[in-house]
C-alpha cells in the first residue's frame, strides 16, 4: 500500500464508496486483482481511505456490525452473543448460554439444547425453558 497527497476529486472509495474531499487528502492507492477471461487475472488500481484500507486487512475477523468475531483455533465462533444473525449463520458457534455446547451450523439444534441442557436457561418446564432461551439470544436469530 502507498499513500498519496494527491487531488481526487473525481475519485471515490473503493471499498466505501465515499467521494474523496479536502478532508480525505491522503489516500491509498491499491492494486485489486480480477478474473479476465481464459484464466487470466486484470489488475486494476484504485484508491481509497485509508481507515477503510486498514479496517479491509482482516475482514474474516470483522463481523457486519464492525465488532471483531472472536474464534477458537479450530474456528468455533466464541463471542456470539455479542454479533448479529448474519455474523454467526451456517457457523460453528459455542452456546451463547452456557459456553458448553458447540452447535455444528447455527442456529440448527438450538431448540433441543435449550429445552434439556443448556445451563444458561433456568430451570423449569421445557417451554419455559425455550421461550427463555430464545428472549435472551432472540437478536441472534434471523
Amino acid at each position: 500500500m502507498e499513500l498519496f497527497a494527491v487531488n481526487l476529486t473525481d475519485e471515490s472509495c473503493c471499498f466505501c464508496g465515499q467521494p474523496f474531499d479536502a478532508g480525505h487528502g491522503r489516500a491509498a492507492r491499491v492494486w485489486l486483482e480480477t478474473p479476465g477471461p481464459a484464466r487470466t487475472h486484470i489488475m486494476r488500481e484504485h484508491f481509497c481511505h485509508e481507515g477503510c484500507f486498514q479496517q479491509a486487512l482482516t475482514p474474516d475477523h470483522r463481523s457486519g456490525s464492525g465488532r471483531p468475531i472472536y474464534r477458537s483455533p479450530d474456528g468455533v465462533i466464541l463471542n456470539a452473543a455479542e454479533l448479529t444473525p448474519d455474523d454467526l449463520a451456517r457457523q460453528r458457534v459455542l452456546c451463547p448460554g452456557c459456553g458448553q455446547k458447540t452447535f455444528a451450523k447455527w442456529p440448527e439444534g438450538w431448540d433441543a439444547h435449550a429445552v434439556h441442557r443448556c445451563a444458561g436457561v433456568p430451570g423449569g418446564p421445557p417451554a419455559s425453558r425455550k421461550a427463555a432461551f430464545k428472549s435472551r439470544f432472540g437478536h441472534l436469530f434471523r
